[in-house]
């Protein structure tokens, strides 16, 4: 069963209250986490039963296939962040789930990753150590950041790499998750940074 923590972020989610980054945070959650997946695609469908149902009848209809449209677009939202790499990591920063966009972009599977921290795994001898200390400091005072490194991909060839690092936080403030969503640079190198 969901906590109501989850419930009401699902909530928040499903009515548009969360800010972008919040939205973008929790997408990963959702991705992860199936009960909760299903619980906002519930509750999709109920706002969206709601929007088409509720409507004074002199009011302008929405159009009958309205439901089926929003059901749809919260069904394939993981398709329209692609090839974001996302990962989900415990309170001690230990990679729970990864997606397929991470794995293709590192050559690790979750396999590979479930239990470790990814820093040791990911970073090498030309990664920035300032780079690497920020989100360290970050990390361990629960507060977001984003930082462009230079990761190793498995094979052991390097990859520009813009991460987003934030904390998912109780009501109680304290850390559910870590969640990272990573993009490739493929320019980086080649614009002079």
């Amino acid at each position: 069963m969901l906590s109501d923590f989850l419930q009401d972020q699902a909530t928040l989610y499903v009515s548009g209250l969360m800010t972008p980054e919040e939205r973008a945070n929790f997408d990963v959650v959702i991705d992860y986490h199936e009960e909760l997946r299903d619980c906002v695609l519930s509750m999709a469908d109920v706002s969206a039963s709601l929007i088409t149902t509720t409507s004074p009848k002199d009011s302008i209809q929405p159009p009958a296939t309205l439901k089926v449209r929003v059901a749809a677009q919260i069904a394939t939202r993981n398709m329209e962040f692609s090839p974001e790499g996302r990962v989900l990591c415990d309170p001690d920063g230990r990679v729970q789930w990864v997606n397929d966009a991470f794995t293709a972009m590192c050559g690790h599977s979750l396999v590979e990753l479930r239990g470790k921290k990814p820093g040791p795994i990911l970073q090498g001898r030309d990664t920035d150590p300032v780079s690497i200390d920020r989100m360290r400091r970050a990390v361990h005072q629960c507060r977001p950041c984003t930082e462009t490194l230079l990761n190793y991909h498995k094979n052991g060839d390097a990859y520009w790499v813009q991460v987003s690092i934030a904390p998912i936080l109780d009501d109680s403030g304290e850390v559910l998750w870590f969640v990272a969503r990573e993009r490739e640079l493929k320019n980086h190198a080649a614009a002079g940074n």
